[in-house]
């Protein structure tokens, strides 16, 4: 109520230091709101970070760095099939970058893979059972035998599962060179997650 007061106060002032006679000032009702809004809203964005920073739960980032193991099918020309070893580094507990390598077998002989890329959790805090999350980065890919290495954009979109001891299994789908599925095994070494 007093933020309203006084941008109310301030919009008045502000009409009154533009220098409009007072007939115009009656005959411009939209000006005079124009400058009531824009007060709300200066003195309510002054205000917003205090009462934000005041209200916001502060969660450390428990792990400097999370290990996995995944298997993929990888479509696309040629399609393969690949076991992989990857490496996370999270930043906050909303974003972590991260990199993987993988091996296996395609249509045309052997096949590996490099991927590096950013990862956004949309339950951070574990409120569900399964965590969502969404990635992308650069993927770099060769086959023997066949086109040989190539470089494509990385998107994906996945779910990390409940944990059993401090491994949690997830899943993912995604696209970098064709479609991919994945199986994954994040090493959490937090036995609390879900």
């Amino acid at each position: 109520m007093m933020i309203h007061r006084a941008a109310v106060i301030a919009a008045q002032r502000a009409s009154n230091e533009i220098g409009l006679p007072r007939r115009c000032r009656r005959l411009t009702p939209t000006l005079r709101q124009a400058v009531l809004s824009a007060a709300m809203i200066l003195s309510a964005s002054a205000v917003a970070p205090h009462i934000a920073s005041a209200q916001t739960q502060q969660v450390a980032v428990a792990v400097s760095y999370i290990p996995s193991l995944r298997l993929d099918v990888l479509g696309g020309n040629p399609t393969a099939l690949q076991a992989g070893a990857g490496i996370a580094f999270p930043f906050s507990n909303y974003f972590s970058v991260g990199a993987t390598v993988g091996a296996g077998i395609s249509s045309t002989g052997f096949s590996g893979r490099g991927d590096a890329y950013g990862q956004f959790s949309l339950d951070p805090y574990h409120q569900y059972e399964w965590e969502p999350y969404v990635g992308g980065g650069v993927t770099v890919r060769g086959d023997g035998g066949g086109p040989g290495t190539r470089t494509y954009l990385l998107g994906f979109i996945g779910a990390n599962g409940p944990s059993t001891g401090s491994i949690a299994p997830g899943v993912e789908l995604g696209f970098g060179g064709g479609v991919r599925l994945g199986v994954t095994m994040r090493f959490t070494g937090n036995p609390a997650h879900r």
